[in-house]
């Protein structure tokens, strides 16, 4: 017969046994701790993307940076653990540091500062009298927008003579404007994220795969031992050689060019080679698609090749713009089909979340004791009204920059549209690397036309490049996924958002000191052309001088049309998604259709859509969830692997081996 245990017995047992959310609130040296990781990853990311010219680890929304740190922080509190366990971090504590360092990967590199730095003096540096910018471009530039001073961009681009020191002071206004800007913005990011969690969250129940790595991680077993059942799975290792094997390789390869390079591209040419299927293996991306809904990979791939079809029969037939556009978008038909179908993405999302929205409403403006917002690290009324607050100042900002009120509404709307359906995308479909359809200044400038920003307000949108040009990764992703991670803390999440901040101003510091020491010392033209050579002066005045110079036309009425057409088919997608259940494909696929960079990630989405399309059909769930550590291994490996030649390349000094982009 057995023993019964007493009922006060039962309650101490489970109370001593560890759980996945058996955590509370958020230490002071957490965030402590990322503060100083946030600083040391942004000073050695400057270092090694504008010096070394390596493998670049803050690029993309998949925030590769962040897990290279973190991997080590839970291996270095994992050995704590066994010396000393009062002293090791516990899971809020961990979580806190992650959000810390993804958010801090969206500052450095094609972020924020390695752009916007360059810019404030690259019209004046490469003006020339050929050129013409001096009249057709830097005479709109407020004086207080951009560094001063006789030997201002000749110093900053050809180092600074011997024994001259660094003049910082030039660069106090400028840089106060633009990060206060920077800053602003993140705040809207953030509030936004804290307005729409509960919806994607508790209501979608969207996947978010990203954070799938760092909280394996940080799993906790019944023993007490952090992330145990993850460094002690031989799936996950198997996996993790294997990308750090398949990388390592072509390391050696930039050491030594006799030794033989693993290519993981090819391209498939269609219709008369005018268009291509590009094929990019990315074991780590494969990694991230395997946690993806089938329909969602499915859709990627899909809409991509019938987007390719389409650019193809335009290519054949002659049907194609005229009108000047970004460096990213090349077809400028495609290009406003994609942000057509981008706004409508976002617009029905926030319309299906509507009854949330209004909760929210209720909550700020009346204290609706009914709506719950004590899990969230802002409540709903400093959510709410801090977004509210952070967009008039974003509006005044660019403003500031030159743009009329109208166009800096548009602008605002634009950008926000983007900044959410792009998030969207990561969270549900857990892209990796991506970036809009088309930049919100080529928005602008074909829906109000350039004729109403005028020369000043063409010069404010160059200057929006700095900010605004890549976005393939920027802090309201990092945040959402941030978020997701954050709900296994019980206690009070309201330092979190304290945390974040500290993040982002740690970051900035870090970053620009590090980026204007090296341009200084060695000169911007001798660093990474990328930044330095080929951004500064492509990036505004080689876009807009050409503007200002020609007649200012008005709104491109082929814009609208296209982007109608890119509107109409996304509602149609998203109705068809819900009206009908045997619907196979998501609407997510066809917003990212007509982006170049879909055809990077193309390849990686239709391998791990077709092998987790075989292990469920032969393997069932069992064996989904026996490979997982797997595709977590692919994941890690590749990156440790990209990290730890970055290692080498500063002890060695070898320069420009750029092995990946994670």
């Amino acid at each position: 017969m057995k023993k019964r245990i007493p009922p006060q017995h039962l309650t101490w047992l489970k109370r001593s046994q560890p759980t996945y959310g058996d955590v509370k609130g958020i230490s002071a040296r957490a965030i402590l701790l990322g503060a100083v990781l946030a600083f040391l990853l942004n000073l050695l990311d400057a270092y090694a993307t504008t010096l070394i010219r390596g493998s670049y680890l803050t690029l993309n929304f998949s925030t590769p940076a962040a897990l290279f740190f973190f991997f080590f922080v839970v291996l270095a509190s994992a050995l704590v653990a066994c010396l000393r366990r009062p002293l090791a971090l516990d899971q809020a504590e961990l979580v806190t540091i992650y959000i810390m360092l993804a958010v801090a990967c969206c500052v450095p590199g094609m972020g924020f500062t390695q752009f916007i730095i360059p810019c404030l003096l690259g019209s004046t540096y490469y003006a020339t009298p050929e050129n013409n910018w001096d009249f057709l471009y830097n005479q709109y530039i407020p004086s207080w927008m951009i560094p001063q001073g006789e030997n201002a961009a000749r110093f900053f681009f050809e180092g600074l003579p011997e024994d001259e020191a660094i003049p910082w002071d030039i660069w106090v206004v400028p840089l106060s404007f633009w990060y206060g800007f920077f800053l602003v913005l993140s705040l809207a990011m953030i509030c936004t994220m804290v307005i729409l969690r509960r919806q994607w969250m508790d209501r979608e129940k969207l996947v978010y795969p990203l954070v799938q790595v760092p909280m394996e991680m940080i799993g906790r077993e019944k023993e007490g031992m952090i992330g145990r059942s993850f460094f002690t799975n031989k799936a996950m290792w198997i996996g993790f050689a294997v990308s750090f094997i398949l990388l390592s390789v072509n390391g050696l390869h930039s050491y030594f060019p006799n030794f033989p390079q693993i290519t993981k591209t090819f391209a498939l040419p269609l219709f008369r080679d005018t268009v291509s299927l590009n094929f990019w293996f990315s074991p780590p991306w494969t990694g991230f698609f395997y946690f993806v809904n089938l329909d969602i990979t499915a859709s990627i791939w899909i809409f991509y090749i019938l987007t390719t079809i389409q650019r193809g029969i335009f290519n054949i037939v002659g049907l194609q713009s005229t009108q000047r556009i970004d460096f990213y978008s090349i077809e400028p038909f495609l290009a406003h089909q994609g942000m057509g179908s981008m706004i409508v993405f976002v617009l029905v999302g926030l319309w299906v979340g509507r009854s949330h929205l209004q909760n929210v409403y209720r909550k700020a403006f009346h204290g609706d004791e009914e709506v719950d917002d004590s899990g969230e690290m802002l409540s709903y009324r400093q959510a709410l009204f801090g977004l509210l607050a952070a967009l008039a100042l974003v509006v005044a900002g660019l403003c500031m920059m030159g743009l009329t009120l109208p166009t800096a509404l548009l602008f605002l709307f634009g950008a926000m549209m983007l900044f959410i359906g792009l998030t969207r995308v990561v969270a549900e479909g857990g892209i990796p690397a991506m970036r809009p359809p088309i930049m919100t200044s080529s928005f602008v400038i074909s829906g109000a036309g350039a004729s109403a920003l005028g020369a000043a307000g063409l010069v404010g949108l160059g200057f929006s490049y700095g900010w605004h040009s890549e976005v393939r990764s920027f802090v309201m992703a990092s945040v959402a996924n941030g978020l997701k991670m954050g709900e296994i803390i019980t206690g009070s999440k309201r330092r979190l958002f304290w945390a974040v901040v500290i993040a982002i101003v740690v970051s900035l510091v870090g970053s620009s000191y590090m980026t204007l020491v090296l341009a200084y010392k060695y000169g911007g033209i001798n660093l990474n052309p990328l930044f330095f050579v080929w951004q500064a002066p492509t990036f505004g005045p080689q876009d807009m001088a050409p503007r200002i110079a020609a007649e200012l036309p008005g709104p491109r009425l082929d814009a609208w049309l296209f982007m109608g057409i890119g509107g109409g088919v996304m509602a149609l997608l998203m109705w068809a998604r819900h009206q009908f259940v045997w619907w196979p494909l998501n609407p997510l696929g066809y917003t990212i259709s007509a982006n170049w960079k879909t055809g990077h990630i193309f390849g990686s989405a239709f391998l791990a859509w077709f092998l987790k399309l075989l292990i469920l059909r032969y393997g069932g769930p069992k064996l989904y969830r026996n490979l997982r550590p797997f595709f977590l291994g692919l994941i890690l490996g590749e990156i440790v692997a990209a990290g730890g030649w970055l290692v080498l390349d500063y002890i060695t000094g070898h320069m420009g081996s750029f092995l990946t982009q994670i």
